[in-house]
């Protein structure tokens, strides 16, 4: 009995060793993160080419937040547009995103990682057919140092 314990844990021991190797040195091995596809990163913005974008013209802002975190700050002028609310903020801003047609589009949310701004953008793009519409890559609270006005 003790000799096949110990045949099975040096079984196992060596599985453990190939699966380690193999994980660092395999040619094809899969990525150990989340890797952006090449449409998340296509309208993937940083804060500085916002900023440009307001300096050229009008930019609508999305604040894909939840409602609470909105009403304690926000950008100024933006508005709340979630997933958890869509219907009727659809609804309450519909003639905002209308007169939105042809304008740049900005979604924002806690930080660059966060993929609410990522759902919104996509619904915003599919669902109304704005065009462009960004999602801001980095914290929304340092735009406000970097455009002219800040919200509340």
């Amino acid at each position: 009995m003790k000799g096949t314990l110990r045949q099975v844990s040096l079984i196992i021991a060596i599985s453990l060793a190939a699966f380690a190797l193999s994980v660092v040195f395999h040619p094809m091995r899969p990525p150990w993160y989340r890797v952006t596809s090449p449409e998340e990163l296509r309208w993937q913005i940083d804060l500085p080419v916002a900023a440009a974008l307001v300096q050229e013209g009008e930019v609508l802002w999305v604040d894909a937040r939840s409602r609470e975190k909105y009403e304690k700050a926000h950008l100024e002028n933006a508005i709340l547009l979630n997933a958890g609310e869509w219907a009727d903020l659809m609804f309450q801003h519909l003639d905002i995103l209308q007169d939105a047609m042809g304008k740049t589009v900005v979604v924002y949310c806690d930080s660059g990682e966060c993929q609410k701004s990522n759902n919104v953008a996509s619904r915003l793009r599919e669902l109304v057919g704005l065009d462009p519409v960004y999602v801001l890559k980095g914290e929304w609270t340092e735009m406000k140092s970097m455009i002219s006005g800040s919200g509340e």
